[in-house]
């Protein structure tokens, strides 16, 4: 009775995982080379599933193995649960999915890194949210200037963030609590500029205890999706630096505009709103300068070049090291590991293990006896 109800079980997950990428049980034959009349009996229970078929089907469903097996973080089955956000991006929803219950996994296992949450009431006015990214700055000890490595700060206070290239379709980021820590997933694919935006904006949920959003803009859709992209912007590009800059290059607001997206990596569209919305240019100069993108000569002129972040693949700075001292001391296969790093090493360019004592392993035998 045992063995048939986790074939039900099985049967079940692996309907559930093609229904949530969107394939017909047509594709899914013609991926795995099944017949669909087979791919049928296996979603009705009706069939025993090899293991070689299993695997062909987890790749053709883009799911690990272990996720027919292993449910899944509560907080990523209410995300995508939850019509307002869950089915956006079904390529953002399973790589937010695997990479939580990775985390969930590593958290387990007592290989993760020991992160301490930063948490802010949520803002209710523009005022509120500007406060709140002066705090958080403030926080992070960086009251003023460009907040780069935006990526390992997130780590500080309790955000692990993934850069994935998910392509132009794949959604711009999410964002799921897994215990007492936040996962941000953001679409390597948008330009780097944009990369930032969304940290940040996802950055916001996280330290307003916000579990997630249903859409990220410049342009809103509600309330609280504008005021947490009024945090991120003010995080990103501070009034007071904002106001520095324009003293600096008072005589050309040109460079002032192109000077802010060097310096504190930020998209033009995002620099232009920013420099309207605390009054450093007018309407006027904002439509103007938004129609004319910076161009070679601009960074010539200013002097200086850009730097990008978040080239996907890019994995939590912390997150790295641990998965790879993890590796070293045998806690984890050279496939687990670089499952685990998301493309930023192959196993070729692992580090050699650590040599295990026969001591450790006598020691194992004694307890065990």
């Amino acid at each position: 009775m045992e063995e048939m109800a986790e074939e039900v079980q099985l049967s079940a997950r692996i309907a559930e995982a093609r229904d949530l990428v969107g394939l017909t049980q047509e594709q899914v034959a013609s991926k795995t080379g099944l017949g669909r009349t087979v791919i049928a009996k296996i979603e009705k229970g009706t069939r025993k599933l090899g293991a070689t078929e299993l695997v062909a089907l987890a790749e053709a469903l883009d799911r690990p193995v272990d996720w027919f097996f292993v449910p899944s973080p509560p907080a990523v089955v209410s995300r995508r649960s939850d019509p307002l956000v869950g089915g956006q991006s079904r390529i953002l929803d399973t790589r937010v999915e695997r990479i939580a219950r990775d985390i969930d996994f590593l958290a387990s296992e007592g290989e993760l890194p020991l992160l301490t949450r930063f948490e802010l009431d949520p803002p209710s006015t523009i005022q509120s949210a500007e406060q709140a990214a002066i705090k958080l700055r403030q926080h992070l000890g960086m009251p003023s200037g460009p907040l780069l490595e935006l990526q390992a700060q997130a780590e500080q206070v309790g955000l692990f963030t993934f850069s994935l290239d998910l392509g132009r379709n794949g959604g711009d980021a999410a964002y799921v609590e897994v215990g007492e820590v936040g996962v941000a997933v953001i679409n390597g694919a948008s330009e780097p500029g944009r990369r930032r935006f969304n940290l940040a904006h996802e950055l916001g949920h996280h330290v307003f205890m916000d579990a997630y959003a249903p859409e990220i803009g410049l342009s809103p859709q509600d309330e609280q999706e504008r005021l947490i992209n009024a945090f991120a912007i003010h995080l990103l590009l501070p009034r007071l630096d904002a106001d520095a800059l324009w003293s600096e290059f008072r005589t050309n607001y040109r460079l002032t505009a192109v000077a802010a997206a060097v310096r504190y990596r930020l998209s033009w569209t995002a620099v232009c709103a920013q420099l309207r919305n605390i009054g450093v240019i007018d309407a006027g100069i904002r439509e103007e300068l938004a129609g004319q993108p910076p161009s070679g000569a601009d960074f010539i002129e200013l002097g200086e070049h850009w730097v990008s972040e978040l080239d996907p693949p890019a994995v939590p700075p912390q997150y790295g090291r641990k998965v790879l001292t993890a590796y070293r001391r045998g806690k984890l296969t050279a496939a687990r590991a670089t499952e685990l790093l998301w493309g930023t090493v192959d196993r070729i360019g692992l580090p050699p293990q650590d040599d295990i004592p026969l001591e450790a392993y006598r020691n194992v035998f004694e307890l065990e006896a």
